[in-house]
C-alpha cells in the first residue's frame, strides 16, 4: 500500500478515491471500500482512501477526552487488510476546513488523476460543509470525474456510524459495538510494570500502556481475547480504577489476566479484543471477596460460547 501524508506529494496516473475520517473502519466504511475497489477495477485505476488526523471534531469542536476508535496505525492496518492501494492521511486543520470544495477537489484531481469519487450520500466537505454530493458532482463535470453515492449500512433500523459505536462503548455494550464494527473492539498496548498485586493473590495481570486518545469500554470487567505473539488466549480484562486497592478516581487502568498462559509479558505488545461485558467494577471489603469474584469471572468467561468474530484477531 502506498502511503502519503499530503495530496501534493502524489502524482498518480489514475485513481478512484473515497474521503472521510474512517475512525474505527466499521461496516459502513467497509461497504464504501468495497464499492471503491469495484470502481477502481472498472476504471483500471488505483483505489485510494483520503483520511484525516486529528479528527475534524477534535479540531473544530475542541474534543479533549479519549475519542478515537482507532489509532492512526490501527486505521492504516485495517485499510491495508481491506486491500486499499493508496492511503493519504493528511493533518486536519482549520485552514483545511476553510478551503472551498473547488480548491480541494482541483488539487485532489491533479495529483491523483481522479476518475471517480466514492462517498456516502450524506457526505460534505469544504468551507461551511458546502461541498455536498450535488456540488461535488457539478465540480466533477468540469474536472473529469464522476461521483458514486453509496447508501449507509445499517444494523436493524439503526445506521452504523462511528459516533453510535462510541456511545455503545461508553455504556460497555461491546457486543453491539462488535456487530457495527464487523469485529470485536480492540485495544492495543505495551505491557508495563504495575504494582504486582495480581501476582501476589494468584492472578497476574498485564497492565497495558494504550494509545491515550483512544476510547476505552466503560468501567467494568470483560471477557477478552488477547493476542500474544500471534497466539490467542481467552482472558478476563478489567477497565477501571482499582477501587479495592486505592481511592483513585482519575486514572483508568487496563489490566488483562490471560487464562492458561505462562511466561513473561513485560515489554510485549498485546492486542486485546473485548467480546462480552461480565460486570461492573466493585470495591471489595476484603482480598478474599475479590479472589472469590475473580474465580467467578473466569468461570463466566469460559462459559461464553459461539464467538462470531473470534477469527478476526490478528498479529
Amino acid at each position: 500500500m502506498i502511503e502519503a501524508s499530503s495530496i501534493e506529494e502524489l502524482s498518480l496516473e489514475k485513481a478512484c478515491v473515497t474521503i472521510g475520517s474512517f475512525d474505527g473502519v466499521h461496516r459502513g466504511h467497509q461497504k464504501l471500500i468495497e464499492n471503491l475497489k469495484i470502481s477502481a477495477q472498472e476504471h483500471n485505476a488505483l483505489s485510494a482512501v483520503l483520511t484525516f488526523f486529528p479528527h475534524p471534531a477534535v479540531v473544530l469542536k475542541g474534543v479533549d477526552t479519549p475519542f478515537y476508535l482507532s489509532s492512526p496505525y490501527e486505521k492504516s492496518k485495517l485499510l491495508k487488510e481491506l486491500g486499499v492501494d493508496v492511503l493519504i492521511s493528511i493533518p486536519f486543520s482549520r485552514s483545511l476546513a476553510n478551503k472551498t470544495p473547488e480548491e480541494f477537489m482541483q488539487s485532489l484531481s491533479i495529483h491523483t488523476g481522479l476518475k471517480e469519487l466514492v462517498v456516502g450520500c450524506g457526505f460534505t466537505l469544504g468551507k461551511n460543509r458546502s461541498g455536498d454530493v450535488s456540488v461535488l458532482s457539478s465540480i466533477g463535470r468540469k474536472l473529469g470525474y464522476k461521483v458514486n453515492c453509496i447508501s449507509t449500512e445499517k444494523v436493524g433500523d439503526e445506521t452504523i456510524s462511528s459516533s453510535s459505536i462510541r456511545k455503545m462503548l461508553e455504556i460497555g455494550d461491546v457486543s453491539s459495538a462488535a456487530h457495527s464494527l464487523g469485529r470485536y473492539y480492540e485495544v492495543e498496548g505495551i505491557v508495563i510494570r504495575g504494582d504486582g498485586r495480581g501476582r501476589t493473590i494468584g492472578f497476574p495481570t498485564a497492565n497495558l500502556d494504550t494509545f491515550p486518545q483512544k476510547i476505552l469500554p466503560a468501567i467494568g470487567v470483560y471477557r477478552c481475547l488477547t493476542n500474544v505473539d500471534g497466539q490467542v488466549y481467552l482472558s478476563v480484562g478489567n477497565v477501571g480504577y482499582r477501587p479495592t486497592f486505592t481511592d483513585n478516581t482519575k486514572l483508568v487502568f487496563v489490566e488483562i489476566h490471560l487464562l492458561d498462559f505462562k511466561g513473561d509479558l513485560y515489554g510485549k505488545n498485546l492486542q486485546v479484543q473485548f467480546t462480552h461485558r461480565l460486570r461492573g467494577e466493585v470495591k471489595f471489603p476484603s482480598f478474599e471477596g475479590l479472589v472469590y469474584q475473580i474465580h467467578s469471572d473466569i468461570k463466566a468467561a469460559r462459559d461464553v460460547k459461539d464467538d462470531p468474530f473470534s477469527r478476526s484477531i490478528s498479529a
